[in-house]
């Protein structure tokens, strides 16, 4: 405590020299220099005569001081317990309440909350959740078109049931866990219903505060600003053009999943629904409907009631579902040596978008944007808006606070706005309230997990999944050499790594990794070379860019992602693994344009230590509960690990030479 007492004693003496008036005369502070002086003030610990410092108000009041003079210090998070739903568990409040279902009654403007996975319905009345609006069944429609299925999982926001009508009757029925891979990958484990009511075995439990989860999780309450309501009442009155721009985890995905939805179940006679929306995702980091590396043009259907590991990939071939009509590999990491080609992909997207109007279909689109383009590539946000020309953009940002950057970024958007006529709608920004329970690259690592467990889709249109390890799959063989016995099964290896990896390294760099398999009616110009002793086809870089060839965006589809197992340089192969949905566009490929592109997607650490987690929940189910605890040091021992995986007491031996390197970039 001294340190800290110290540190705070100088800000005070620096606060006093800073803020003392020269000459007797005190000069006015501006509003920035003002709040910082408050701030400052109120962090400073308040001391009493005997110079024993009180404690103080807030487990934050001593980490205030000046980035320059601070020091990295663990600060705990003060517990908060949020109000999740203002529905109460009662007698008149439950109409049906069995192991299946739960049907309960909503007064108008009560909410309800749920952690888990269930099929929603409208007895009698209408609700509203993440942006739909759903009403009573109408008679004679059909049971499969009124249902419908809502994830909440304690990985994000706790989603709300709200009541519109007067008097709501609401059915609530039990499914299949979502997402059967806990036993695999531990980032699935306890992230859906609570057990709570385990003597009825349902797959969600109410939750009125989050410190009812008997679980102890930080659950979070969804918030919608009054601000995002006026915009979505306004923007949904017609099939048009929204376009999304803001800092990163602003709420842009989250605000453009609610206009999906309102979209698809309208309001009322105020605003009618529409049979499917477009959504032109640039965001190649984090998208909705495919895998990260690529940004996309979907055709949306059905409600988005989930989160994007909940529907990892739209299937081929399901004409009544969402189908995404075309996609482009993209890094995700950095864009900076590739704006050209990124702006190129994001403009045959929308001209895509064009052609299906000009084919008698008009759905509205919805093009959400990354953060990191708003933060660090501004300039493409205004080239696409010159491209697609949306009557309405929306500005997600902190208005109580405003950069300088933020600042410019408005003007320029308002003049923008007054050349083209169009409407840009200022909304306030959603941070989360607290530190989300996972992190981008492990919710990716969720979304690749449901990808490639992916087995299609049931009759009602809810995806299905295997929850055994990839290890237990055979994968597909590609000949990247001819043989005496086998024609070459693709052209080359494009790789796009953010730094160059030298040919005598590509098979190590490639071997485990993501691939993006595309076909290619042009392929580029410049002939494949050969790596020097596994002969594996490849595109070198320029040598004066340092840049390999790109493929054009008019003439390249993705036919799928796949994961290469392995590689076999005697017989010339590759072993990868795809998604059953996709294995039979395998065999559709031609090789003479067929191009798998590395480097655009993690590192798939999840995928080699499935087999390994398996192996450690067979053991849990064959121990009894007393065993459990007293011998889970030794649960470990013996379990098999595949490739590229080792022990935490091995790494921990191995100290410096297992520390992750950083790579400086040095761009002159």
């Amino acid at each position: 405590m001294t340190g800290k007492r110290k540190r705070s004693e100088a800000v005070a003496k620096e606060t006093q020299a800073m803020t003392a008036p020269r000459n007797g005369v005190a000069k006015p502070l501006s509003a920035i220099a003002a709040a910082r002086l408050r701030a400052e003030q109120a962090a400073a610990p308040k001391t009493n005569t005997d110079g024993v410092q009180e404690p103080p108000q807030s487990p934050l009041a001593d980490s205030t001081a000046s980035e320059a003079e601070s020091e990295p210090e663990d600060i705990s998070l003060i517990p908060q317990n949020f109000k999740l739903s203002t529905w109460r568990k009662a007698k008149p409040t439950v109409l049906s309440d069995t192991a299946k279902e739960l049907t309960v009654v909503l007064d108008k403007h009560t909410t309800a909350s749920f952690v888990g996975c269930f099929d929603v319905k409208v007895l009698k009345g209408a609700i509203h959740i993440n942006g739909a609006n759903l009403g009573a069944t109408p008679k004679g429609s059909k049971e499969e078109e009124n249902v419908h299925r809502v994830y909440v999982p304690s990985t994000h926001p706790i989603t709300k049931i709200r009541g519109l009508d007067r008097t709501n009757h609401v059915q609530l029925r039990s499914c299949r866990e979502p997402t059967p891979f806990a036993d695999i990958n531990p980032l699935f484990a306890n992230i859906w219903s609570g057990d709570v009511d385990s003597d009825k075995g349902r797959s969600f439990t109410g939750v009125t505060e989050s410190d009812d989860d008997p679980l102890g999780r930080p659950l979070v309450p969804e918030h919608t600003p009054e601000d995002w309501l006026r915009a979505i009442d306004d923007i949904s009155t017609a099939a048009s053009t929204t376009f999304i721009v803001g800092d990163p985890a602003c709420g842009k995905s989250t605000f453009a999943k609610r206009l999906l939805n309102r979209y698809l179940t309208g309001f009322g006679k105020t605003a009618k629904s529409v049979p499917a929306v477009c959504y032109l995702d640039l965001d190649p980091s984090s998208p909705e409907y495919t895998p990260h590396g690529q940004i996309s043009l979907t055709i949306v259907r059905e409600l988005n009631l989930g989160p994007a590991f909940t529907h990892p990939a739209t299937i081929p071939g399901r004409p009544d579902s969402n189908a995404t009509i075309a996609a482009h590999v993209l890094l995700h990491q950095d864009l900076a040596n590739y704006e050209d080609h990124f702006t190129a992909c994001a403009a045959h997207l929308f001209q895509t978008y064009r052609n299906l109007r000009r084919d008698g279909h008009a759905p509205p689109l919805i093009i959400n944007t990354p953060g990191s383009l708003y933060t660090s590539h501004f300039p493409l946000i205004q080239t696409l808006l010159t491209t697609t020309k949306p009557p309405h953009i929306v500005h997600l940002y902190a208005k109580s606070s405003i950069p300088s950057d933020t600042a410019t970024h408005l003007h320029t958007l308002h003049l923008f706005t007054q050349k083209t006529h169009s409407t840009l709608h200022e909304l306030s920004a959603q941070p989360p309230v607290l530190p989300a329970p996972r992190t981008p690259t492990e919710l990716r690592a969720m979304h690749m997990t449901s990808y490639f467990h992916l087995t299609g889709l049931s009759a009602s249109h809810n995806p299905t999944y295997t929850p055994h390890p990839l290890t237990t799959l055979t994968p597909w063989t590609l000949s990247y050499a001819p043989t005496p016995t086998r024609t070459q099964d693709i052209l080359a290896i494009l790789p796009l790594y953010e730094q160059e990896v030298p040919a005598t390294t590509l098979l190590t760099a490639l071997n485990g990794s993501l691939l993006h398999i595309v076909a290619t009616t042009t392929p580029p110009q410049v002939p494949p070379t050969r790596t020097p002793k596994s002969q594996i086809p490849y595109f070198a870089p320029d040598r004066e860019t340092h840049l390999p060839p790109l493929l054009g965006p008019a003439a390249t589809e993705i036919v799928t992602t796949a994961l290469l197992a392995g590689v076999d340089p005697e017989m010339r192969q590759l072993h990868v693994l795809v998604p059953l949905p996709f294995e039979g566009l395998l065999g559709e490929l031609q090789p003479e344009g067929t191009v798998l592109v590395a480097g655009c997607a993690d590192t798939p650490e999840w995928s080699y230590v499935e087999a390994s987690y398996a192996g450690l929940a067979e053991r849990l189910r064959e121990l009894d509960d007393r065993a459990r605890s007293a011998r889970m040091e030794g649960l470990g021992e013996g379990v098999e690990k595949g490739p590229w995986v080792m022990e935490g007491r091995v790494m921990d031996g191995v100290g410096y030479a297992g520390a992750v390197r950083r790579v400086r970039r040095f761009l002159g």
